[in-house]
């Protein structure tokens, strides 16, 4: 399981949150890190918009990899991914108070540049990203043991 710190180190390095709890979740799938970072690598951010929140986005897709569907027909695999992403939802909102990027950071937008350097000076990629990289993981863990 990622670590607060791993996950700063990263962040620090280029590898959005997405890109994280997508890698971490892979990774524990046995599929490849390396191409579910590169896979996620437009999702950090809010898909650079700060809109949903990059962990979030990688939650959808650590889901769709375990829980989706591909093939038509497969109603029963369709049930269970929503069941799976409603419930991750949920827990992450309850966690962080959104599931988006610039609510979690106090208004902040992290892809306009002023406003990414006043989250960097707030401490806030500390204090919320990393935390919430690490519950995003966390949760997805949890969803996979119920």
């Amino acid at each position: 399981m990622l670590k607060e710190e791993e996950v700063l180190q990263g962040f620090f390095a280029g590898v959005c949150c997405s890109m994280q709890v997508f890698g971490e979740a892979a990774r524990g799938q046995g599929f490849d890190e390396t191409t579910a970072r590169r896979i996620a690598s437009c999702f950090g951010s809010g898909m650079e918009h700060a809109g949903l929140c990059g962990c979030v986005t990688g939650a959808y897709m650590a889901l769709g990899l375990k829980y989706g569907n591909s093939a038509p027909g497969e109603a029963d695999k369709i049930a269970l991914l929503k069941e799976k992403k409603a419930e991750f939802e949920r827990r992450f909102a309850e966690r962080w108070g959104s599931l988006e990027c610039t609510k979690m950071l106090g208004g902040l937008d992290p892809a306009r540049p002023e406003e990414l350097k006043a989250a960097v000076e707030r401490g806030l990629f500390q204090s919320v990203c990393a935390p919430a990289v690490c519950d995003a993981c966390a949760i997805l863990k949890e969803l996979d043991e119920e």
